[in-house]
């Protein structure tokens, strides 16, 4: 139903609450958007939210539909459980593959049901990510690709970080990750590949484990990067990606305009716009790295 900001709202948050990722700094990012198109706790907006992990979030949905909110946000995966309770309610997600190959939508453009929001997977910044890596090491040859093969669109990503690499004159050797378990089992292989780095695709499971990996990393002297800021966070060189908080601010405006009467099925479905370049500078002296002046002038964040 539309209406105006001087009419109360309900939006409900459905998030994880795995301490890897800073969901409840994500909320304080949408309150931001949404505060800034004139939505005030307290005022005229109400939010309720439920925490937990993906095997919960029907459970957990079925709790905020009963609110009977008129939105309902989603955080990565747990939209996959919501999207199967309600098609009525409009649901803005912030989700980390593709979303077309998840079905949430039918398309970018149109996604044609009452789901819509933020896709975080930009294909664009795989290459860039090489690029990176190949101005700290000039001489780099051989690269290492980590990756959930059951995050949808991993294929895709896979397919332009090899067709990235071939301009760079790199190799690619991948390997497929499904549980945290067979990161203690990919780590031999891995290093019969003789990969001078890795190349991280960020998703839930790659970012539960980035303690894991910057282990490895540093025990071996194998630089790893990926595209979220907490990669970095947790020990690994540098991350190059999508601002998470900038992008859930972002994600404000789809709630605002379905507030106001828009149909999610006629909001395009947006990508990130604001990207950031994160460094630890603790991890490049540790492997024995020499970052560029031309890389440290780009950093948003350094890590000391």
């Amino acid at each position: 139903m539309a209406r105006d900001i001087t009419n109360s709202a309900r939006v409900a948050w459905l998030a994880g609450s795995a301490g890897y990722l800073p969901t409840p700094a994500y909320l304080e990012a949408l309150r931001k958007g949404l505060r800034a198109s004139g939505w005030v706790e307290g005022r005229n907006l109400t939010i309720d939210t439920r925490w937990g992990q993906p095997d919960s979030a029907e459970r957990l949905a079925l709790e905020l539909l009963a609110m009977r909110p008129d939105v309902l946000v989603a955080q990565g995966a747990m939209v996959l459980g919501a999207r199967k309770l309600s098609a009525s309610i409009p649901i803005v997600f912030g989700f980390s593959g593709d979303p077309v190959e998840a079905k949430l939508v039918t398309s970018f453009s149109r996604p044609g049901g009452n789901l819509t929001g933020m896709a975080m997977q930009r294909l664009d910044l795989v290459g860039k990510r090489l690029e990176l890596l190949k101005e700290i090491s000039p001489s780099l040859t051989r690269v290492a690709i980590l990756a959930n093969p059951a995050h949808p669109g991993q294929q895709l990503e896979l397919q332009a970080s090899r067709l990235a690499a071939d301009k760079l004159k790199i190799s690619v050797s991948y390997f497929a990750v499904s549980s945290a378990k067979d990161f203690a089992t990919t780590w031999p292989a891995l290093l019969e590949s003789r990969a001078e780095a890795i190349v991280a695709f960020p998703d839930a499971l790659v970012m539960s484990q980035a303690g894991v990996i910057a282990a490895f990393s540093r025990q071996n002297r194998i630089p790893a990067v990926s595209g979220w800021s907490e990669f970095a966070d947790e020990g690994n060189l540098l991350t190059y990606g999508p601002n998470l908080r900038a992008t859930w601010e972002q994600a404000a405006s789809f709630v605002d305009r379905i507030l106001r009467g828009a149909s999610p099925a006629e909001l395009p479905v947006e990508q990130p716009s604001n990207f950031e370049l994160v460094l630890n500078q603790r991890t490049a002296t540790e492997l024995g790295l020499v970052i560029p002046a031309v890389i440290s002038v780009r950093v948003d964040r350094m890590i000391k």
